[in-house]
């Protein structure tokens, strides 16, 4: 863990940071990293996607077809990005903030995430038959990932570990 319990402590006397032990599941498989992993694919595999779509598609003839699956993807991701992040905000963040003080900067990157996701429905909303939309689309999307990774690494390598010193699997589950 690179995030010390004890820094981030609101009460030591009535919830120490002692429970770390108590997880058998390892870090690597929590169910928290599982989800993040799911997002990391998805997103990536679209900008993989893209990137060989945009080398075999001439300038101007990208297909309907392409263009509304983009479209679908776009939104069920959003749907399952949302989903994950209004969980953490609306459940976690509040439960966690009794035990431990919940790190600013994940706050500040779903903030990050929200410009970078309005940037990237941006340049959904203007694909057409011309390839240059696509390239934009997987530019969009790939300053969205670096956004997204930050994010992750944050919560993985601070709330997460922090979860697991104040509270048991049996209080989250």
């Amino acid at each position: 863990m690179t995030t010390e319990p004890k820094e981030h402590a609101v009460d030591t006397e009535t919830y120490p940071a002692d429970k770390a032990s108590k997880w058998e599941i390892p870090l690597e498989s929590d169910q928290w990293i599982l989800s993040h992993n799911a997002l990391r694919c998805e997103i990536n595999s679209m900008i993989q996607a893209l990137g060989t779509f945009i080398g075999k598609v001439d300038d101007d003839n990208v297909p309907q077809w392409a263009i509304n699956t983009i479209k679908e993807w776009w939104t069920s991701h959003v749907a399952h990005a949302t989903d994950h992040c209004k969980s953490e905000e609306t459940v976690y963040k509040p439960m966690f903030s009794e035990r431990f003080k919940w790190p600013a900067e994940i706050d500040q990157l779903h903030d990050a995430l929200n410009s970078v996701k309005d940037k990237v429905q941006t340049a959904i909303d203007r694909l057409n038959a011309d390839k240059n939309t696509l390239v934009a689309v997987r530019d969009a999307l790939s300053t969205y990932e670096e956004t997204m990774l930050k994010h992750f690494e944050v919560e993985e390598t601070t709330a997460l570990p922090l979860m697991r010193a104040y509270f048991t699997p049996e209080e989250i589950s």
